[in-house]
């Protein structure tokens, strides 16, 4: 039997007010903290210990903290987002980023701050009046690095798009005028027979058939091919087809109707 240990534990850092900021008085002095690491596709939960140079937990009462993430090299601020206390006698919050909030964020490293702000009511606003830069270690750094990951659940990977075809005008007046694609690597190292392939055909005006072709031919030049699937064109804009099975190669040919007056434009392949 084997067993894998997966674990399930806060992702949890110190922040530092500059409150009793004697650092050399006291025995215990953090140098740095553990970079941040977060994941796209899920929702990830940031606690925060708010603590003294005593190492005592801080009281935060009347202060709102904000947790911004910044771009390393351009220092733009990426997102800014208001944590929620969970205890302001014991200097606890915490921060979640959303999938929603990582979506559109590329995988890699930036960095991140903590800051507390005291706000005022204005009416029905709170205004900001004062902030204070929380401080990650006991040399007064305000930023830590964060690396944000690929999505949990793997990323997607652009279609592959097939768009010359070759006209084939055979010798045989009674045989009909077709047109075949380049070659379309099916990556069988990846695939098993269950493996679906899919199909996005792209056509202005086209009328005839199309048909999708594979070979189990070794190497880069197949000669031998098989008709897989075949799809009537009837001036559809746009036609999806799936495959399943495991192939070496892939190849669309399509043979006008002789009404015919568009064409296919291009096949995309996933």
């Amino acid at each position: 039997m084997q067993l894998i240990s997966v674990y399930l534990y806060p992702n949890k850092i110190d922040v530092f007010t500059n409150t009793l900021a004697a650092w050399q008085t006291e025995r215990y002095r953090r140098v740095y903290n553990r970079n941040l690491k977060i994941h796209r596709g899920v929702d990830n939960r940031i606690d925060l210990q708010v603590r003294n140079s005593d190492q005592k937990a801080q009281d935060i009462t009347g202060s709102y903290l904000v947790f911004n993430l910044v771009n390393r090299e351009s220092k733009e601020l990426i997102l800014q987002k208001d944590c929620v206390i969970q205890s302001v006698s014991g200097g606890k919050a915490y921060v979640i980023l959303y999938n929603s909030e990582l979506r559109d964020i590329e995988p890699g490293f930036y960095q991140y701050s903590v800051n507390t702000e005291t706000r005022t009511l204005n009416g029905n606003t709170h205004v900001t009046t004062a902030k204070s830069p929380l401080y990650i270690d006991s040399q007064y750094g305000a930023f830590s690095p964060i690396e944000i990951t690929g999505d949990v659940f793997g990323e997607p990977v652009d279609s592959l798009q097939v768009k010359d075809f070759k006209n084939y005008q055979p010798y045989d007046p009674g045989t009909e005028l077709y047109y075949i694609s380049g070659i379309i690597d099916a990556q069988p190292q990846y695939g098993t027979p269950q493996s679906l392939h899919t199909f996005q055909i792209n056509m202005t005006n086209y009328i005839g058939d199309i048909t999708i072709q594979g070979s189990q031919s070794a190497g880069g030049n197949p000669e031998r091919w098989v008709d897989l699937e075949t799809i009537t064109a009837m001036q559809d804009p746009i036609l999806y087809q799936n495959i399943t099975g495991k192939f070496n190669w892939f190849r669309i040919k399509y043979v006008p109707d002789l009404s015919n007056t568009g064409k296919v434009d291009s096949v995309l392949y996933r």
